[in-house]
C-alpha cells in the first residue's frame, strides 16, 4: 500500500485531524515559530487521545514514514519530507499537586498557561520565560531558566513522563521503571517516543523580584561588566547581559527608535529589598533608560521577561562561552557591534553556574554538570533579503573562538546543529544504545538528530 493511501486511511480512523500536502489548511499548519524554515510533512496529526498516537504510529511504520512532535515549532531544524507532524495541541491537562511539590503537565502545554496554575501555591517551576514555549518540549531537550542558577536546568527536574514507543506501546517511564531511558529523556530530546505528558518537580518560590533595565550604548561596558561581578558574587540570582539594535521603526516607543542598546534581566527569588539591593549594583554605575523592575510571584514571569511571543522568520545562533571577566565585556561589545552594522539585531548571554554546574544527582541525566559561564542566544531578522547571514554572525564566532566554554545546552543549537554539537562522545553513545533499544526502525525522529 502507499503512503498515501494509508494515510487516506488513518485520517478516517482518527478522532483527532489529519492534514494532507492538498488541504486547504496544510500551509498555515506546518509553520514553525521561525518562519524561514520551509518544512513540509507527508502530513499533519493533531491527535485527540493516546489511541490517535497509536494510529499514527502504525500507519506511519506501515508507510516508511518517520513520526515527530512540534507542539509549537520552536527549534525547527529541517523540511520533514517523509514525516507525519504531530500537534500535540488536546494534550492540555495541567495538574499542580502542591503537597508533592508535583507538576504534571500534558504535551500540549505551553509555559504561559502552566505558570497561570502555579500563581498563588508558593511553589516555581524551572519554566522558560517565554509563555509560547512548551513545557515538555523545553523540559526534555534541556531547558535553561532564570531559576537554574539556583535550582538547576529544567530536564533535571523531570520526575516522569507519559511515552508512547514506536511500536505503540504506554509506558510511565521514571527512575524506577527504567532508569537509561529516562536519563536519555533528559536533555535527549524527542528521540526516544511521543511524550504526551511530563511530571516536574516544584521548587519554593512565594516571591520574586525582578525585570529587565535597558541603558544607552555608551554605558555598555560598565554595566555589562558590572553585571558579570554581580553573577559572580551572587550564584543563585538568575541574570543575563545583552546587546541589542532597534530599526528606526515609527512602532517602536521613542526611547528606543534606531537606537543600540545594553541589557541587563534579573530575577531574584526573595524579597524586594534584597533584589532591589543587587539592581543598584548595576543602576549605580549607570543611568538606565528603562527600569521595568518589579516585584512578582510566578504567574507573572513571562510579563517580567517580556520576550517576543509572534512567529517570525530569522537565523540564530548559540553557544557556550567561558571566562566571562571584565575584559570579556569590551570583547562582547565589539563584536556585537561589528555584528549589527551587518545585520546582527541581537545578542543575549544567560550567565550559568550555581546549581548548573553542581555535580550532585547530575548523572541522572543526559544533560550533566555544566561546566560554561554562560549561553550565547543572538538572532539576525530576515524581513530584509540582502542580509548576509554569515557576515552577520562572524564576529560572535570569532568572539565564541576566543572564549569557547565547551558543549552548549541542547535548546541553545544553531540551525543545523545535531545533538554531536550538544554533548560528548560517551554521551552520544548512550543516547544512541537507548535510541536503539526503543525504536530499532528509527521511525522517531528529532528536531536534533544523533549526528
Amino acid at each position: 500500500m502507499t503512503s498515501a493511501s494509508e494515510l487516506l486511511s488513518l485520517r478516517a480512523e482518527l478522532t483527532g485531524t489529519l492534514l494532507l500536502p492538498d488541504d486547504a489548511e496544510y500551509d498555515a499548519a506546518r509553520k514553525p515559530w521561525n518562519l524561514s524554515v520551509d518544512q513540509r510533512p507527508a502530513a499533519i496529526a493533531e491527535p485527540a487521545d493516546i489511541a490517535d498516537v497509536q494510529a499514527i504510529l502504525r500507519a506511519a511504520t506501515a508507510a516508511g514514514l518517520g513520526v515527530t512532535v512540534q507542539p509549537n515549532g520552536h527549534g525547527a531544524n529541517g523540511d520533514l519530507r517523509g514525516t507525519v507532524l504531530i500537534r500535540p495541541t488536546r494534550f492540555d491537562s495541567v495538574v499542580v499537586d502542591t503537597q508533592a511539590r508535583v507538576l504534571r503537565a500534558g504535551a500540549g502545554v505551553n509555559w504561559g498557561r502552566a505558570l497561570e496554575h502555579l500563581d498563588g501555591t508558593g511553589l516555581v517551576a524551572l519554566a522558560g520565560s517565554n509563555p509560547e514555549v512548551n513545557v515538555v518540549a523545553l523540559a526534555i531537550a534541556g531547558g535553561h531558566s532564570m531559576f537554574s542558577r539556583r535550582y538547576g536546568i529544567t530536564a533535571r527536574s523531570i520526575i516522569s513522563v507519559e511515552l508512547v514507543d514506536a511500536a505503540g506501546v504506554v509506558h510511565r517511564v521514571s527512575d524506577a521503571d527504567d532508569a537509561e531511558l529516562i536519563w536519555a529523556l533528559r536533555g535527549g530530546g524527542g528521540l526516544f517516543g511521543i511524550v504526551t505528558e511530563v511530571e516536574l518537580a516544584l521548587y519554593p518560590g512565594d516571591a520574586m523580584f525582578g525585570g529587565g533595565l535597558t541603558f544607552p550604548s555608551e554605558a555598555a561596558e560598565r554595566v555589562i561588566t558590572a553585571a558579570l561581578e554581580l553573577a559572580r558574587d551572587e550564584p543563585e540570582l538568575g541574570i543575563d547581559v545583552g546587546m541589542m539594535r532597534f530599526p528606526d521603526a515609527p512602532q517602536l516607543p521613542p526611547h528606543l527608535r534606531g537606537r543600540t542598546v545594553a541589557t541587563v534581566n534579573l530575577v531574584h527569588v526573595g524579597d524586594e529589598a534584597t533584589g532591589r539591593a543587587f539592581a543598584d549594583r548595576i543602576t549605580s554605575v549607570a543611568e538606565p533608560i528603562a527600569d521595568a523592575l518589579t516585584t512578582f510571584t510566578i504567574g507573572g514571569l513571562a510579563a517580567v521577561a517580556a520576550e517576543p511571543v509572534d512567529p517570525m522568520p530569522s537565523a540564530e545562533f548559540g553557544a557556550a562561552l567561558t571566562d566571562l571577566n571584565a575584559p570579556f565585556a569590551r570583547e562582547f561589545i565589539d563584536a556585537f557591534l561589528r555584528g549589527a552594522d551587518r545585520g546582527l539585531m541581537r545578542c543575549s548571554i544567560r550567565i550559568l553556574g550555581g546549581a548548573i554546574s553542581d555535580e550532585l544527582g547530575a548523572d541522572r541525566a543526559a544533560v550533566g554538570a555544566t561546566q560554561a559561564d554562560g549561553l550565547m542566544s543572538s538572532g539576525v531578522l530576515l524581513f530584509d533579503p540582502t542580509i548576509d547571514v554569515g557576515a552577520a554572525f562572524a564576529p560572535l564566532r570569532e568572539l565564541v573562538a576566543r572564549h569557547p566554554g565547551g558543549n552548549p545546552l541542547p535548546t541553545f543549537l544553531s540551525s543545523g546543529a545535531t545533538l554531536a554539537d550538544a554533548f560528548d562522545r560517551d554521551v552520544l553513545d548512550r543516547l544512541a544504545a537507548v535510541k536503539r533499544r526503543v525504536d530499532p526502525g528509527g521511525v522517531i525522529r528529532s528536531n536534533r538528530p544523533l549526528g
